[in-house]
């Protein structure tokens, strides 16, 4: 008998309701430090960014907050 050939499903790594992707553009120096932090987080390039832009947003909301 003989197995049929099928196609392994992609991996998603996005988490669930991540469904609005984003370009944007970075300078050769941008690109450099967010390849570093991609090393040393061992992360995906795409969650490097996803992850500095949560970390950047909570922060600039927290500024925002204390200012007013």
């Amino acid at each position: 008998m003989a197995t049929t050939n099928t196609i392994a499903p992609k991996p998603i790594y996005a988490p669930k309701g991540c469904n609005s992707p984003i370009m944007t553009y970075l300078t050769e120096a941008e690109r450099g430090s967010l390849e570093r932090i991609t090393k040393l987080e061992m992360r995906s390039m795409s969650a490097t960014a996803r992850m500095l832009m949560l970390r950047g947003i909570a922060q600039y909301d927290q500024d925002t907050l204390s200012a007013n």
